[in-house]
């Protein structure tokens, strides 16, 4: 079955593009908040672009902040362990402490340009909408997370429906090979090992009949059954009616005995030695 990966990996909130295109819409929308002017005569006046850069900066440093602030809040207080710490630390670190923040870049702004910023209807009128901006930046990033969560799952849930399905990684009971003309089906019960010889791959039956075979042996060994099949090495995979008994060998090594017989000697290292008795034993 395909190795698939389920830990958590942490969500990366690659949005650059779209925080610019949200900031200067944002920004757009609160210097035309509250004017009597329309939008298009707003936009023929010099004033306007200045002051739409600069709070599309502001709100730019702003967003980078909060989508900060969730990517820390993701590894201390993730939403699934700890929802209720998390709704506490979203609300105070994603909003409050941002809207401290824009307060202060506005007045410093403000400040630069001669203004009080306590003497203007900005607390009045557009600290309200940037409230509601930053209130909809933590929505965005709590969505954003949810849906990569559930994107995450789906892919993973793909990927096992997939590898389920998968004819070549599920135990086969029986191996097709060319018979002259024609195919002929080997349970495995009928198989006594496959081996390699040279270049090409075959199974041969237990009455000692060999059979050529595309797949290479390393795909055969996914699909056959742990307690009938054991890897010897790297040319042969034996089944375990056709071993006879084994020899011990210098260096921990061992030699098994197969009926009907190999040509060549049948030599398990030391490192598999170990895996091969306690196959022996199940």
């Amino acid at each position: 079955m395909t190795d698939l990966t389920l830990t958590r990996s942490p969500v990366k909130y690659e949005d650059l593009y779209l925080r610019v295109a949200l900031c200067l819409i944002a920004s757009h929308i609160l210097i035309v908040y509250g004017e009597k002017l329309s939008t298009f005569e707003m936009m023929l006046l010099e004033q306007y672009y200045y002051a739409v850069l600069s709070s599309a900066l502001i709100a730019f440093i702003i967003f980078s902040i909060i989508r900060w602030i969730n990517i820390k809040l993701d590894n201390r207080f993730p939403w699934k362990e700890m929802p209720l710490q998390r709704v506490a630390m979203q609300f105070f670190c994603g909003l409050m402490l941002p809207a401290v923040g824009v307060f202060l870049m506005v007045a410093i702004y403000f400040k630069i340009r001669g203004y009080d910023i306590l003497r203007t209807n900005y607390l009045r009128y557009d600290f309200m909408v940037v409230l509601m901006q930053l209130i909809l930046i933590n929505l965005y990033y709590v969505a954003y997370y949810f849906y990569e969560r559930w994107s995450h799952a789906e892919k993973i849930l793909s990927k096992l429906t997939i590898s389920e399905q998968d004819p070549a990684s599920a135990v086969r009971e029986t191996f097709t090979v060319n018979k002259a003309t024609g195919n002929l089906i080997l349970h495995i019960d009928e198989i006594a090992y496959f081996f390699r010889d040279g270049e090409s791959n075959y199974v041969r039956t237990g009455t000692g009949e060999d059979y050529f075979i595309n797949s290479a042996l390393d795909e055969v060994q996914q699909q056959l059954p742990n307690d009938k099949f054991f890897r010897a090495n790297r040319q042969l995979i034996v089944h375990r009616q056709a071993l006879k008994g084994f020899d011990l060998l210098a260096y921990g090594k061992l030699e098994a005995n197969l009926a009907p017989a190999f040509k060549g000697e049948v030599v398990i290292s030391q490192k598999r030695a170990r895996d091969f008795k306690l196959w022996l034993e199940k």
